[in-house]
């Protein structure tokens, strides 16, 4: 019989403290590569990449050492679980879009914090290429594999409440985001995307489902002007898009239960 990898809930949030430290020392390791003068489209490659891959190699060194194994099933899933979780997904993030358009943006804190992110995101956009490559392809796979595919699996091999290591795990995912809005988004996406983990127990299924979320957000970036977005979202311009949200969560809620009874 297998030795599972398995996670408590101080071993996740230490796991995330050292993920967190290694974005610091990132500081001092994009300066090192504008002084060999690398390009910025790969310096933006290898600060998002070099945390992640820092972190797996330890996990894997310390769960090689335990005899410790981590399953990273790949499988995939029946067509018709695709169209449940798929539809869902975008559900999910018409709801998320929603809730996190109407969070404050302005303050002493929310105003700052807002211009900061974005900066940043108008910097780094400039090069497109990366920047899309980063988002859309090394995002979903890196995110996914520590957080549902260790970090979730973790949990759940160490017999804790599948609600609850969702909820820790999403929760642990949202914060590492490091802004309110995305937080929201890490939470409510994070949650729905642990949920199909723990139902279907593939991380491939995550990864998609995480490539469908940002491909649309970077599509609503780069082809949708700013000011038109936030005026569809305007309750008063599209009175009926509370019929909207309603159908949302309905879509959401009876997916839900199809997903829960093929696990059953």
């Amino acid at each position: 019989m297998r030795n599972y990898f398995k996670l408590n809930y101080a071993e996740s949030v230490l796991l995330i403290f050292a993920f967190t430290a290694l974005n610091f020392v990132n500081v001092i390791i994009k300066k090192f590569l504008i002084f060999f003068n690398f390009p910025n489209s790969i310096i933006f490659l290898i600060l998002y990449a070099l945390p992640f891959l820092c972190l797996f190699f330890f996990i894997s060194y310390q769960s090689n050492k335990k005899n410790k194994f981590i399953d990273l099933s790949i499988k995939f899933s029946s067509w018709n679980t695709y169209v449940y979780i798929f539809c869902m997904m975008f559900c999910m993030i018409i709801i998320n879009e929603y809730i996190s358009f109407f969070l404050p943006k302005e303050g002493p804190v929310f105003e700052n914090m807002y211009k900061e992110l974005e900066k940043f995101l108008i910097e780094e956009s400039k090069n497109r290429i990366p920047f899309i490559l980063t988002t859309v392809l090394l995002a979903p796979i890196f995110e996914e594999i520590l957080f549902r595919g260790i970090i979730l699996n973790g949990m759940l091999n160490n017999k804790i409440h599948p609600i609850k290591a969702i909820l820790f795990s999403s929760f642990l995912f949202g914060i590492t985001h490091m802004n309110p809005w995305q937080f929201v988004g890490g939470l409510l996406i994070g949650s729905f995307i642990g949920f199909v983990y723990f139902v279907t127990s593939s991380i491939i299924n995550c990864i998609l489902l995480h490539f469908f979320n940002n491909f649309l957000a970077i599509f609503i970036m780069f082809f949708i002007s700013k000011s038109e977005y936030h005026h569809s979202l305007d309750n008063n311009v599209v009175p009926n898009f509370w019929i909207i949200l309603v159908i949302s969560i309905i879509v959401i809620a009876m997916g839900s239960l199809l997903l829960k009874k093929r696990k059953t």
